[in-house]
């Protein structure tokens, strides 16, 4: 059977550039990227069009910053209600609730703009986002990633680890970007395998790369 002209070709061809895959996925880290990470599910994958895809913050996340929130601010208002009873007299403050409050006030705050932040594939704008005003005059000029152009993502990594802590231990899993410098860009880091490897799924659709499993780190 005579083979088609370039058949050879063709072969060497691909086999060099799986051999540059290969070197190249062995160059990218498969160290967890953000150390730590949540226990629950922090964010959920939607698609907004054809050309948009965003995470939004789960309802587990929206309710576990809301009692930090809430516990900060009761306390807080309990603290300082004694200043208005003693004509704004310091000393009848107690100062423990309103210390206690005040971070616990600052930690729910800090939950809400952090996990609220949009996190965009943005096909039309042709970039990767986590912010929540978008200056698309800075876009091209940016060096700092806060902009990742689409078309320098190479592929998806999932990382698990595994979280210590004096309270207990838990897995937590990474969901990263792959760029064509061999650097990696953290999307979500929480604790839900099944719901990452669906995002992962459609995210690598949208994109169209592939998806990398690095496994899981003690």
């Amino acid at each position: 059977m005579e083979l088609p002209r370039g058949f050879h070709n063709e072969v060497i061809e691909a086999k060099e550039n799986s051999l540059k895959n290969d070197n190249f996925k062995s160059s990218v880290s498969t160290a967890p990227l953000v150390y730590g990470g949540a226990s629950f599910k922090t964010n959920v994958l939607v698609e907004k069009s054809s050309s948009k895809v965003l995470y939004k913050p789960s309802i587990g996340v929206a309710l576990f910053s809301f009692i930090f929130l809430a516990v900060g601010f009761g306390v807080l208002f309990f603290g300082i209600i004694p200043l208005f009873k003693s004509n704004f007299d310091s000393a009848s403050v107690n100062w423990f609730l309103l210390i206690f409050g005040l971070i616990f006030f600052s930690a729910g705050s800090f939950m809400f703009y952090s996990f609220y932040k949009p996190r965009v594939f943005d096909k039309q704008l042709g970039v990767y986002y986590k912010a929540y005003n978008v200056d698309i005059h800075k876009i091209r000029r940016d060096t700092s990633k806060k902009y990742i152009p689409l078309n320098t993502i190479i592929a998806l990594q999932i990382i698990g680890e595994h979280v210590k802590s004096d309270k207990g231990s838990y897995k937590s899993f990474e969901l990263n970007l792959v760029l064509n410098d061999s650097s990696r860009k953290n999307v979500v880091d929480h604790g839900n395998l099944k719901s990452l490897i669906k995002d992962a799924e459609v995210l690598s659709e949208f994109l169209n790369v592939p998806i990398w499993h690095a496994g899981s780190t003690n």
